[in-house]
């Protein structure tokens, strides 16, 4: 069956959400076996190997374009390619998928008010009342369902990491508003591929100077491999692609998948296990369209 033209960017914004919930299960089950920047420079590398054959026309046809944009494409790796997947990476070497994906799940808040701050869009009324209601959802989950843990309440590293990749991602949407007209997506992807591996060399090299290593098992080898073709490639085009056919504000509602498609991936392949808190924060940003901007602890849910 073929999709309708206008169902299109919604169908691929929910394969970005899919893979991306992918990406945080398979980088939490090889935590032990991949260091966080290594993990990314692997990621980044075989997408950008896959990508180039296909990619190598549009770049030199675009050449001139990309050149005249080189601060904005240093931005977008900054930001998407270096930043937020470095610190989501960090943050799962001590936090459950479950919880990195709800509070992934806040960029959509971020999103909004950026575009507020920085492009002048106005909030709606049920965008204001799903903010409210949403940070009442986070209150939930930090909470773990008891509220009188919140005197007592301290942001663990995982937490720390996972906040500090919220602005990131939200930052590199909106951004995309920026893209020239009639730049292939191929070609955004390859060049902000190719910027955030220059922008890596010196945290690798650091790495490496410090005794990390590339791990050649068969489990880690094929975890890169996913990870490098699906969050790394193809969501990433997806998520491009949809960003330009319905807008940032809009498109950023779609990463609330996450949390129910981790959800269901972390119980399936990794064993963890829901609580009621969980259920509820994920209701809240599913129904009302926002998510919690602050999240729980690392311990298994």
């Amino acid at each position: 069956m073929r999709a309708s033209p206008s169902l299109v960017p919604y169908l691929y914004l929910i394969g970005s959400a899919l893979f991306w919930a992918g990406n945080f299960v398979v980088a939490r089950a090889l935590r032990e076996a991949w260091a966080p920047v290594l993990l990314t420079t692997a990621r980044w590398a075989i997408a950008l190997a896959v990508l180039l054959p296909f990619a190598w026309r549009p770049l030199r046809t675009h050449w001139g374009t990309l050149r005249a944009h080189l601060g904005w494409l240093l931005a977008l790796a900054a930001t998407g390619v270096v930043g937020f997947q470095t610190f989501v990476y960090l943050a799962l070497a001590t936090t459950p998928v479950v919880n990195a994906a709800i509070l992934g799940a806040t960029i959509p808040v971020v999103i909004a008010l950026g575009a507020w701050f920085a492009y002048r869009e106005r909030l709606g009324l049920v965008q204001m009342v799903g903010i409210a209601v949403s940070l009442a959802g986070a209150v939930v989950v930090v909470a773990r369902g008891d509220l009188a843990t919140l005197a007592t309440l301290r942001a663990t590293p995982g937490d720390l990491w996972m906040a500090a990749a919220v602005p990131c991602w939200s930052a590199y949407t909106l951004l995309l508003r920026r893209a020239p007209a009639g730049l292939p997506q191929s070609a955004l992807v390859a060049a902000t591929s190719a910027l955030g591996l220059l922008l890596l060399a010196p945290l690798l090299t650091w790495r490496l100077a410090a005794g990390e290593t590339f791990p050649l098992t068969p489990a880690a080898l094929a975890g890169a491999a996913y990870i490098g073709l699906f969050p790394g490639l193809v969501a990433f085009v997806f998520w491009n692609r949809g960003v330009a056919a319905i807008g940032a504000t809009r498109a950023g509602s779609f990463l609330h998948l996450m949390p129910p498609f981790a959800a269901a991936l972390a119980v399936a392949f990794l064993g963890e296990r829901l609580a009621g808190y969980h259920a509820v924060g994920v209701d809240e940003e599913g129904h009302r369209g926002v998510a919690p901007v602050v999240g729980s602890g690392p311990e298994r849910a």
